[in-house]
């Protein structure tokens, strides 16, 4: 997952107390905007939405003990070309390698059983998620990105209530996480990847594995070759504190697999 989303979860730890209530709570706002894109694929326009505002509230959201954040946690996140069926996260739209463009085209030339929509975000997530996966395993290698995008999928299956899908999903990306703890190949800290491996056990009902991978996480020194001591520092206090909190919600009545979203 990107770093970034560690070294901010200092400022998530203080709203826990609310993030994960009985009743959901009132989210404060994100704001999206149209824009118009020409596809990379067939050069269709589509109108797509873009992020306008946010807050580092966004760290604080439920989505946090599966260890992904918004925007990937909301539907305009993942585009799909109403032309070609091109699906891929907004950031990655205008950056696709071009020399893979041909491959891309080839492999959404199978896409079958797309409805039709006016906007692109009346087709589900899951159905934008599996198009997507078709395109980024072109070209896509890193065990740390599939296992991000496997949570992310995990996270929408179970938005749309397909228990079943999301329980596979997260056990892939547990199974990527192992993979790459004990590879020791992987660009995150080997504490981030404990965490990662923890919350996935949890969400697959395994409670004991899952404070086992904490609790090793919480023993584990936040490192990063590309970091500064305060960020490392600060890596080291947050994530820290997740660890901790995560483990009191497993513990507590209100764990966070069953709390409402």
């Amino acid at each position: 997952m990107d770093r970034r989303e560690f070294l901010a979860l200092g400022l998530a730890i203080p709203f826990a107390g609310t993030a994960l209530a009985s009743v959901k709570p009132r989210r404060p706002p994100t704001t999206w905007f149209p824009k118009e894109f020409d596809c990379p694929i067939c050069k269709t326009e589509n109108t797509y939405l873009v992020w306008g505002s946010y807050g580092s509230y966004i760290y604080s959201w439920p989505s946090k003990y599966q260890l992904i954040y918004w925007p990937v946690t909301d539907g305009p996140s993942v585009y799909l070309c109403k032309k070609c069926h091109l699906s891929v996260f907004m950031w990655d739209h205008d950056e696709l390698p071009k020399e893979h463009l041909p491959a891309i085209k080839k492999a959404l030339a199978e896409v079958k059983d797309v409805p039709k929509f006016k906007e692109y975000t009346e087709v589900p997530m899951s159905r934008r998620l599996e198009i997507a996966e078709k395109v980024y395993k072109l070209y896509e290698k890193e065990d740390s990105f599939w296992c991000r995008f496997e949570r992310i999928k995990g996270y929408h299956y179970q938005e749309e209530d397909k228990k079943a899908e999301a329980n596979a999903a997260r056990k892939r990306a547990l199974e990527l996480a192992e993979k790459m703890i004990e590879s020791g190949s992987y660009s995150e800290s080997l504490k981030e990847v404990y965490a990662i491996s923890g919350a996935m056990r949890h969400f697959l009902g395994d409670d004991r594995g899952a404070l086992k991978d904490f609790n090793k996480g919480l023993s584990t020194v936040y490192s990063g070759d590309d970091l500064t001591e305060e960020e490392k520092s600060n890596g080291e206090v947050n994530l820290n504190r997740y660890l901790t909190d995560y483990i009191n919600r497993v513990n507590g009545a209100d764990p966070p697999r069953d709390s409402k979203q």
